[in-house]
């Protein structure tokens, strides 16, 4: 099986701009389900644009954030109100953007369902995007760990997003903040619609 994989990505709660740029120009690219979870990344959280500047939005783990488990053991703390909090930020931030009223519903849906683990909630994260942006990329999981060197290509478990280069557009909150780079692919959805898929062919590295 590792054979044919060509690239190994870790699954993020409403991935990065950046993250899902590589993630559509690579070919073959499987996402790693056992891989152990990472603290301070974005496997549990995503940032968006707010009047103030970036807002980080967590999604609170059952068991806390400094345990060793494999992301698809991970459990969320459903306890807590997060997806409330999460939708209420996300509508307040972006309700006056081009296209939000276009896709909040198909949004809201995944706030409504109550996921256990996070694996789950962040695919369906991703599975949004492709479902918006009319992106027909197969969403595939690791049946076991990848190790770096079964890899023909690379590795994007690791923080190497910083190398990607996006074009500009405009914010909600330009004026105030100027641009704000490393944001969740929501903003750029909520702002160029499905116009967003040129500025992801055209990233490069």
């Amino acid at each position: 099986m590792t054979s044919a994989i060509k690239s190994v990505f870790h699954i993020e709660y409403f991935p990065s701009i950046k993250w899902y740029a590589l993630w559509l120009q690579s070919e073959q690219a499987m996402l790693d389900q056992y891989e152990y979870f990472e603290r301070k990344s974005n496997r549990n959280r995503c940032w968006v644009s707010g009047p103030n500047g970036k807002i980080m939005l967590t999604v609170p783990l059952d068991g806390g954030r400094n345990q060793r488990v494999k992301m698809k053991d991970l459990k969320i703390a459903n306890h807590e109100k997060w997806s409330q909090v999460h939708w209420r930020t996300l509508d307040a931030c972006y309700r006056r953007s081009p296209f939000f009223e276009y896709f909040e519903h198909e949004l809201n849906a995944i706030f409504l369902k109550r996921h256990t683990f996070l694996i789950d909630l962040n695919i369906a994260t991703l599975e949004f995007y492709n479902k918006v942006l009319r992106i027909k990329n197969g969403v595939y999981l690791s049946q076991s760990y990848i190790e770096p060197s079964d890899l023909a290509l690379e590795d994007f478990r690791s923080n190497v997003f910083s190398k990607v280069s996006i074009q500009l557009y405009l914010q909600p909150f330009d004026l105030k903040n100027g641009f704000i780079s490393d944001l969740s692919m929501l903003d750029m959805i909520f702002c160029l619609g499905n116009e967003a898929i040129f500025h992801l062919r055209n990233a490069g590295k």
